[in-house]
């Protein structure tokens, strides 16, 4: 009875064994590299440089606001005032000084990586001038709005460092997932298209990975344009002079 006890129980733990190997809990599929389908960019430094591009772009908002704090502090705008032009025509000349250091710095930028990185520009140079015009504007837009915002240099200096980097982590310039977060979907992927940072990257990826063409990108082109119109509006309208 002893044996048959363990006889029948040996049966039935092997019937068990042959139920779990035709049908197991967890599947287990083989591939060889040869069949597995992974993506990766023909070159990284066309994905990281123009995220850092436009991370230090808008690394220009605090800079821009607290010098021109600092010159309605000193009187020197007011200065400005005296001659016979409007008022938004001093924003606007203020805001193009630092758009000129904007795309210097792209330029920088994106000539180091294409000489010595071998980092792709792209077929269409007017698209990533259209693209990087278009983020010199909103960068400068924000910073003058910023100054209307702020009652002072240091508060100026603290709310442009505030949202530099907070800007650029929702944007999508530091990457915190497989996929850029203006690709992820949900309420983030929403959230970081109302950016006008991930707009610029998504410009600057059609062109340089899709190679795509300047009329492709105009859409992205005329968000960052809205955005800057906005900011500027609201900057001349805000800010005191007196």
């Amino acid at each position: 009875m002893k044996r048959a006890f363990e006889a029948q129980n040996f049966a039935l733990m092997m019937t068990q064994v042959q139920e779990i190997q035709h049908n197991p809990l967890i599947a287990v599929k083989l591939q060889g590299l040869a069949e597995a389908e992974v993506w990766a960019p023909d070159n990284i430094f066309a994905l990281t440089m123009p995220a850092f591009v436009v991370m230090f772009a808008f690394f220009i908002v605090p800079a821009m606001s607290t010098e021109l704090l600092n010159e309605k502090r000193e009187g020197s705008l007011c200065r400005l005032l005296a001659a016979p032009i409007q008022r938004s025509a001093v924003i606007l000349g203020k805001m193009l000084a630092y758009l000129l250091i904007v795309c210097l710095q792209v330029l920088v930028i994106f000539g180091i990586g294409n000489i010595i990185f071998d980092m792709p520009l792209g077929v269409s140079f007017i698209g990533i001038a259209l693209a990087t015009l278009s983020l010199g504007l909103a960068a400068t837009s924000l910073g003058m709005l910023v100054a209307a915002v702020s009652k002072t240099e240091r508060q100026a200096d603290s709310i442009g460092m505030v949202q530099a980097f907070v800007l650029a982590g929702l944007g999508g310039c530091i990457m915190i997932g497989p996929v850029p977060l203006y690709q992820s979907g949900g309420v983030l992927g929403t959230i970081s298209n109302l950016i006008p940072h991930a707009h610029v990257l998504m410009a600057y990826s059609d062109l340089m990975v899709k190679d795509a063409t300047a009329v492709q990108v105009l859409p992205q082109v005329g968000i960052l344009l809205a955005f800057a119109t906005l900011f500027f509006a609201i900057a001349a309208w805000r800010f005191q002079y007196d």
